[in-house]
């Protein structure tokens, strides 16, 4: 892979200059997830679906979209809830931030920008008033766990999985 010389110019999604873009961050993002997880639906099935779900949960919980791009191209984004209200009454009854989505595109990977685009989320969510920020990351996505333990995030809670249709469950 060769190295790209990237300038970091992280801003407010626009709706009307980048959304080509953060859908082709979307569907890198579900088909990287897909590889960990097969079962996931194609990005290219789910991208426009999900796309409204995203700003639907930004005007739910107070949210925004970020992105970053070079070369006047959207080549990544971070979407950040800042107030996500507990919705189990086992689990702490104050509010939160909720990193829902974080994706560089290949490319530019390795650069730091996933990084400030983590530290736009957490200044948003700390300038709405957040104390606590939380983020999800697929167990075996072992590059994103990394970055967002250096990051300072620690584990919470795992889910664990299993298949009911294997030799013994079908």
């Amino acid at each position: 892979m060769r190295s790209v010389a990237v300038s970091r110019v992280i801003r407010e999604y626009d709706p009307e200059r980048d959304a080509r873009g953060l859908r082709t961050c979307i569907v890198e993002l579900q088909e990287f997830e897909r590889r960990i997880d097969p079962s996931l639906p194609p990005g290219a099935a789910m991208v426009e679906g999900y796309t409204s779900y995203l700003f639907d949960r930004c005007q739910a919980h107070a949210g925004k979209v970020y992105v970053v791009e070079a070369d006047r191209l959207v080549v990544g984004f971070v979407c950040v809830w800042s107030n996500v209200a507990p919705s189990e009454p086992d689990e702490p009854q104050t509010s939160y931030a909720y990193v829902s989505d974080l994706v560089v595109l290949p490319r530019f990977r390795r650069h730091g920008l996933g990084r400030a685009l983590l530290l736009e989320a957490e200044n948003y969510a700390r300038a709405q008033g957040a104390t606590v920020i939380r983020i999800g990351v697929l167990a075996a996505n072992a590059v994103a766990r990394a970055l967002y333990k250096s990051a300072g995030f620690v584990d919470r809670r795992v889910e664990l999985t299993k298949s009911l249709l294997g030799s013994d469950g079908g």
